[in-house]
């Protein structure tokens, strides 16, 4: 059973990391969480869950590594960025014991 948390744990980080890299690609643009959801879905069969805890940690406190623009009525109708820290993280120049970064 503990084997089974840590690959949930581990698959989750690498979600954030992921998420990092895709917006890392047009930093300077806002996307809405819906395009990240379509990229991201179908990888290692990320649900929309998955995508909302993955960027409710990005941005949470003490993080800060995205922006989010929160549409009350629909979460994947929100827009996210990547913050000046979140580049600092894509680039390699900060890390996070949350996040895996593969590239």
């Amino acid at each position: 059973m503990v084997r089974l948390d840590k690959l949930k744990v581990a698959r989750a980080k690498e979600l954030r990391g992921e998420i990092i890299c895709r917006l890392y690609a047009y930093y300077d643009k806002v996307t809405p969480v819906s395009s990240i959801n379509a990229l991201l879905r179908y990888r290692n069969y990320n649900s929309k869950e998955d995508i909302k805890k993955a960027l409710h940690y990005l941005s949470g406190a003490k993080k800060e590594f995205i922006h989010v623009t929160i549409n009350e009525d629909d979460y994947f109708a929100s827009f996210v960025q990547l913050t000046p820290t979140g580049i600092n993280l894509a680039e390699g120049d900060i890390s996070d014991i949350g996040v895996i970064m593969n590239g």
